[in-house]
């Protein structure tokens, strides 16, 4: 197909687990993001961009086929997509359209392939050990790093010396500090060389969607210096729900095997390990800085859709919790950093709720580029990006399973059927403006009132002068699923009415 004169380039750069409160801008005093602060002002901040389902692998099969998990079927990490999609994704639709297509990096959704799904150009891209592709295992950093004289334990999936592994078992302290490769050798930094050199050798007479996926700020926080003292844990600002524990949560919660990680740790180990987070978020910042200025001093920043988003957050202490997963439908795994820069105004931000699974049609609405979108959950919010609307969903929504009994799978495909009471569960949310709910299987009901409890303290649901507006958020969950999803839709009248 024949390009389209003046078609943008775009460029994804995606962060793994990094929540939506990491950004200085964003108002964390204790952040240092610089770049990201000036891609910001370069473009629009979307600040209620929320992630389907708060894990790795369903994530980034939502976002690269602009469907829910119920719809792909990548039910938890590494349960691979149902076969009549594993080709489906969207990115083909730019490739068909004359884009030159790049992926470099952490991929993650299982039972297919980056070309499958539309990129040509590839670098960097995850082994496969035992069948199940991993974030951090790349057989050729792994070579390199050995060849700079690190010897990398052989069946850790992090990278991980046997100095780094020790730092994750000290007593009394908080898994985390300094890593044993130095910055230069460091994954992330060499994933950023493997990137340009992709922008290097493209076919120049071509407009190119390329990404670049990070597996940073993903536990664990075992951080190249000087990122792992750059932030004073002193200064660390904590929020008003942390270490609230989960008084009125769930019990369910307390289940997730996160949340063991730090349950031993006092306020100083957590204030550590939150600095280490934060620094780790800086390397990130800085590699989005190199990538930002490669494309400035090549004179292609001018004309590239520039977008920084992640998958899904990271407790980082919210009500004594840690990471995300099945039991965690709270704000800090849910919410997710997305800034989209030179297709709108500059230096704007919306409270429009978007979904991860609404990126890349808006990406390809943006471009002229078509898309099929009658079979997909995904819609465009190119109108908000373009300030021509304020809002796009009157709602959004994440689900997580619990399925043959266990969170993940193990490399293989899993059909929404055969739900088995006694040891499956399925958790669902639905965020309006005002209010959230949460669904769950097995435990109590959770209700929040957003704008009075943003921070997500106190569970409304057993108030009876809240009780109007738990049904009314049931009903409108039961009215969504009852379209998209009939089976949860079931799942959720036979557990309210029970």
């Amino acid at each position: 197909m024949a390009v389209k004169p003046n078609q943008p380039n775009i460029v994804v750069i995606m962060s793994d687990e990094q929540s939506w409160d990491t950004l200085r801008f964003h108002g964390n005093t204790s952040a240092i993001t610089p770049h990201l602060d000036a891609l910001a002002k370069d473009g629009i901040s979307l600040d209620k961009c929320y992630t389907p389902y708060p894990l790795c692998c369903p994530a980034r099969t939502s976002l690269w086929s602009g469907r829910m998990p119920h719809d792909h079927h990548v039910m938890g990490n590494w349960r691979h997509i149902r076969s009549e999609i594993a080709d489906g994704g969207l990115v083909n639709r730019f490739r068909d359209a004359g884009y030159h297509t790049m992926y470099t990096g952490k991929w993650h959704v299982p039972g297919t392939t980056p070309a499958r799904f539309g990129f040509s150009d590839l670098a960097a891209i995850p082994a496969k050990p035992k069948g199940i592709d991993r974030g951090r295992f790349i057989l050729e950093y792994r070579e390199y790093a050995e060849s700079q004289g690190y010897s990398l334990l052989p069946d850790n999936i992090e990278n991980l010396t046997a100095a780094d592994a020790e730092l994750l078992k000290q007593p009394g302290k908080a898994p985390c500090g300094r890593a044993e490769i130095a910055l230069e050798h460091y994954l992330e930094v060499w994933q950023t060389r493997q990137f340009l050199a992709s922008m290097e050798r493209r076919e120049q007479d071509r407009p190119f969607f390329a990404v670049c996926s990070y597996n940073a700020p993903h536990f664990p926080m075992v951080v190249p210096a000087p990122y792992d003292t750059l932030i004073n844990p002193e200064d660390i600002v904590l929020p008003p729900n942390f270490l609230k524990g989960t008084d009125g949560k769930p019990g369910e919660v307390l289940e997730s095997r996160y949340y063991k990680h730090l349950e031993h740790c006092d306020e100083s180990e957590w204030r550590r390990f939150i600095a280490h987070y934060l620094g780790f978020c800086t390397l990130i910042d800085d590699q989005v800085g190199v990538i930002t200025d490669y494309l400035k001093q090549n004179d292609l920043y001018e004309n590239t859709i520039v977008v920084f988003v992640s998958d899904h957050g990271d407790m980082m202490g919210a009500h004594g919790l840690v990471e995300k997963g099945f039991y965690l439908h709270y704000d800090e795994a849910l919410r997710v950093p997305l800034i989209i820069a030179g297709a709108g105004a500059a230096g704007s931000s919306s409270e429009a709720l978007v979904q991860l699974n609404d990126l890349i049609p808006t990406l390809a609405d943006l471009a002229g580029v078509s898309i099929q979108t009658g079979d997909i959950d995904g819609r465009s919010f190119a109108g908000v990006v373009q300030g021509q609307a304020a809002r796009h969903r009157d709602y959004v929504t994440a689900e997580t399973f619990k399925w043959n009994g266990e969170e993940n799978g193990k490399g293989e495909y899993t059909p929404l059927t055969g739900f088995n009471p006694d040891t499956d569960s399925v958790n669902l949310s639905i965020r309006t403006d005002d209010w959230k709910y949460i669904f769950r299987y097995r435990d109590i009901e959770e209700l929040y009132d957003m704008k009075a409890d943003p921070y997500e303290n106190g569970n409304a649901a057993g108030k009876p002068e809240h009780a109007g507006q738990l049904q009314r958020m049931r009903r409108l969950l039961y009215e969504e699923l009852k379209n998209s999803s009939p089976f949860l839709a079931e799942l959720l009248e036979q557990r309210l009415m029970a």
